[in-house]
């Protein structure tokens, strides 16, 4: 799957990022980021909220690249174009994401109490981590987007 596939199946649109846009994505990443560390909320919501910020994470390079997913399963294709964009050796890190995205579709729409301590902890380091490869990313690909660290 390339890019190109992904936009000649309609699920990427061409689109023309601004730094505010990239900005804001970032800015709900942290906030999420902060608001999945609260202890007092429950394991399933928690583990929800780590995943929306790796989501924005990954929803501001595809932005910066020029696109912008589309259409059913959105989630789906801005993890799958991560490590198109990216580089291959994210690709374990989309496929991890995209298990969460599942899990994610579960505790939203299906079950409760699935989300374990374990799970939100995995989830929030790996969010961490996703974080600073993508403002390096930004830093070196797009720094007219980056915005000030």
């Amino acid at each position: 799957m390339t890019l190109d596939d992904l936009l000649r199946e309609g699920k990427l649109q061409r689109h023309r990022s601004s730094a505010d846009e990239i900005a804001n994505l970032l800015a709900a990443a942290e906030r999420d980021m902060a608001d999945a560390a609260v202890k007092g909320l429950s394991l399933d919501r928690r583990f929800t909220i780590a995943y929306s910020a790796a989501l924005a994470l990954a929803s501001a390079v595809v932005a910066a690249t020029g696109y912008r997913s589309s259409g059913v399963g959105h989630h789906s294709t801005v993890l799958q174009a991560l490590p198109l964009v990216m580089g291959a050796d994210l690709q374990a890190r989309a496929d991890y994401l995209d298990t969460c995205r599942r899990k994610r579709n579960l505790l939203s729409y299906e079950c409760v109490g699935i989300a374990t301590e374990a799970d939100v902890e995995e989830l929030q380091n790996v969010t961490w981590q996703l974080r600073a490869q993508v403002h390096e990313w930004l830093h070196h690909n797009h720094p007219e987007l980056a915005g000030r660290e």
